[in-house]
């Protein structure tokens, strides 16, 4: 990756993430966390101090290791075990896992073809895109 992909750009986006407009995007989507949680994309981990009682454990991916190490440095305070692994949301590393809730943050524009909303915050319009979007629980029927 050189030194731009493994040294600027991981400070770059752990220093836009920290956007005071984006904390009540954050505090909402955390908000609805429950149970054994992965979260697809953590970056830097500024998501961690904001998971709430409702949270057993959280598995977070990130397909960068200077992003993992930073999130791991802001691990040191959370109350729940928590598992960070080298991995992208094209190829988790759950065989059989099955999780209560999956968080995505500003991770969606890199994943093909995502269902989800765009707009604008407040502010010069090429700083501000949006993507946001939810899933919910879908009961299959079996095929027999």
């Amino acid at each position: 990756m050189g030194v731009y992909g493994t040294l600027i750009l991981p400070r770059l986006l752990d220093l836009t993430m920290r956007n005071r407009r984006l904390a009540h995007y954050r505090e909402q989507t955390i908000g609805l966390a429950r149970g054994l949680v992965l979260e697809i994309g953590i970056g830097s981990g500024l998501n961690l101090p904001l998971y709430g009682r409702a949270v057993d454990r959280v598995c977070d991916i990130d397909p960068s290791p200077e992003l993992l190490r930073l999130a791991r440095n802001r691990a040191t305070d959370v109350l729940f075990p928590l598992s960070l692994l080298r991995a992208s949301a094209e190829q988790l590393p759950f065989a059989s896992a099955g999780f209560d809730t999956v968080v995505m943050t500003w991770t969606l524009c890199s994943i093909a073809q995502p269902v989800i909303e765009t707009g604008y915050l407040v502010g010069p319009k090429p700083w501000t895109f949006m993507y946001q979007g939810s899933a919910k629980k879908v009961a299959y029927e079996d095929a027999d």
